[in-house]
């Protein structure tokens, strides 16, 4: 078949490698540049995990979690960085409890850390005697900006620049997959998505140990130190601050403040200065469950989560390659996606 698959982020870079894969010839439109920074696949870095606090992602994950490794291995360089992930917070809070379920139910390794346990993990951090943690070993960090490159690289495709319409190009190709990431709304306007600020930043201070997630409000997560690197980075992960596409970048002050408040708290620093600033664009719906759908006959389109996505993005690549060869995804998956679609 012919595909046009329009979007180059995630998404688009990971169905354009999935249809190259299985044989497609592969044209991928995007309507700045490759690597752009205007959306939310940019950066050097992203989590992937298999912990869930919600057990039907878990679940995905078991199946779409090794196929990071097998884009490493085709691509033949370094990609994934698998140093486990530690997500913790009050030893009473309901999401910590359902993630230890789901990971039990889907036979996902785990330990359960309290105290001194927790400490040797991150020895980094400052926790109170009320939190505990769950470590996962399967996890870790991707080199996102490398991953997408090679994905487009490895798929064949060529590469357009421009704007075009999914529509028209159904006359020219044999299926279209818009992965539009916050512009999506252009073409599925009724979709229940905000597209908010996210912000993230880079501090002097040399961390080893996992990749890790603070349960709580603002959703802080963050990194070891990359090879070669002495600086920390972790971000802000709350829908709150709602952005248009073509608005202004900046980070809001509270979202340094709270992300200053966390170096404080978290590692002792009593007057964080930020060695760099930097900003992308959440899609999420309030759920913040994935969407797809289709647009016309042969056009599919398909909208997860940005930074929540991310660490998913080859297996709805693939799962976008199924819908262009006319073949069913799992009703259980279907049904909480999209219940409107094939």
């Amino acid at each position: 078949m012919r595909v046009a698959v329009v979007g180059a982020g995630a998404m688009g870079s990971a169905t354009a490698y999935a249809l190259g894969r299985r044989g497609h010839r592969v044209t991928l439109f995007e309507q700045f540049e490759p690597g752009h920074a205007r959306g939310s696949s940019h950066g050097r870095s992203r989590i992937v995990r298999r912990a869930y606090p919600d057990a039907f992602y878990t679940r995905i994950m078991v199946e779409a979690y090794p196929l990071w490794a097998d884009l490493e291995a085709v691509a033949g360089q370094k990609l994934v960085h698998e140093v486990g992930l530690l997500y913790f917070g009050d030893r009473e809070a309901l999401t910590l409890r359902s993630m230890e379920e789901g990971l039990k139910a889907c036979s996902v390794p785990f330990e359960v850390l309290e105290g001194a346990s927790l400490s040797q993990v991150q020895p980094a951090f400052r926790f109170g005697a009320g939190e505990r943690g769950i470590f996962t070993p399967g996890a870790g960090w991707v080199a996102a900006d490398r991953a997408l490159a090679a994905m487009r690289a490895l798929s064949g495709a060529e590469i357009r620049v421009g704007k075009v319409s999914p529509i028209a190009l159904r006359s020219e190709f044999d299926a279209v997959v818009v992965a539009a990431g916050g512009w999506i709304r252009e073409w599925v306007p009724s979709l229940d998505v905000q597209t908010s600020l996210q912000t993230f930043v880079y501090l002097d201070q040399p961390v080893e140990g996992p990749v890790w997630i603070e349960d709580g409000p603002l959703g802080i997560y963050g990194f070891p130190s990359e090879p070669g690197s002495n600086t920390l980075k972790f971000g802000y992960h709350r829908p709150d601050q709602a952005v248009e596409m073509d608005g202004p970048r900046e980070a809001s002050e509270a979202h340094l403040e709270a992300l200053r408040e966390f170096a404080s708290r978290r590692l002792g620093v009593a007057q964080p200065t930020f060695r760099e600033v930097a900003t992308c664009i959440y899609t999420a719906t309030p759920s913040e469950d994935f969407r797809w759908g289709t647009l016309a006959e042969g056009v599919f389109w398909v909208s997860p989560c940005s930074g929540h996505g991310f660490k998913f993005a080859p297996w709805i690549g693939e799962r976008m390659a199924d819908f262009c060869e006319g073949i069913s995804v799992a009703g259980w998956i279907e049904a909480r996606f999209h219940p409107n679609t094939r």
